[in-house]
């Protein structure tokens, strides 16, 4: 009993210190972490259509039921020599990386874990069905 208690203890910590090395990206601004160009973008329409998010050779969307956009995820890639982790409030994440495979951990706040191999050039989408809730018709509001 001890011995898996001091195990677990020890496990949130360790998934505490790595979440904790994530960069935070400030939306729509690209940064360079561990030498790689990234954003966090993806909030309103304007700001999907800019044409500067073609160039990036790696999109995830985080999107919840309905479809809904989800944002407040931490990714981590890793691969090809290359390491990123970074947190972002809005639902893209956006990275220059180079062709090639890669391993990509994601964890989205109320939402879950993931955990997936991707093949860069890569657009991929995400999808959590136990958040974001129902969404709702145009022109319609929800009963109490």
């Amino acid at each position: 009993m001890r011995i898996a208690a001091i195990s677990a203890i020890l496990s949130v910590s360790v998934f505490s210190v790595g979440m904790a090395l994530a960069d935070s990206l400030p939306d729509n601004q690209p940064a360079t972490i561990n030498g790689i160009q990234t954003a966090c973008t993806g909030v309103t329409t304007d700001v999907r259509e800019d044409p500067q998010w073609r160039a990036y050779s790696l999109r995830l969307e985080f999107a919840g039921n309905g479809g809904q956009y989800l944002g407040d995820e931490t990714v981590n890639v890793s691969g090809n020599g290359r390491s990123v982790s970074v947190n972002c409030g809005g639902p893209w994440v956006m990275m220059m990386l180079p062709p090639g495979t890669y391993k990509v951990s994601t964890d989205v706040a109320d939402a879950g874990h993931r955990d997936m191999t991707i093949h860069v050039p890569a657009h991929v989408v995400l999808h959590f069905p136990n958040a974001g809730g129902a969404a709702q018709p145009s022109g319609r509001i929800a009963s109490e």
